[in-house]
């Protein structure tokens, strides 16, 4: 049976490169993700993963501002 990845977008406030640094080394020590996307000028985080939506948001929370990214 394949493994299921789930994908997460967040909306992170970024206000400088040293935030984005700080959320990198979050993200990439996080148990389950395969990889990850920071945008910085569109302040998104995209991980994927064999993570929950729940679980990354509640993570990248606890190191800065972040809440799911709404589709235009």
């Amino acid at each position: 049976m394949a493994e299921s990845l789930g994908v997460v977008v967040l909306k992170v406030s970024l206000h400088c490169k040293g935030c984005a640094g700080k959320v990198r080394r979050h993200i990439a020590r996080m148990e389950g993700v395969r990889s990850y996307n920071i945008e910085f000028d569109a302040k998104r985080v995209t991980v994927v993963g064999d993570v929950t939506p729940l679980g990354v948001l509640s993570s990248v929370s606890k190191i800065k501002k972040a809440e799911f990214w709404a589709p235009a």
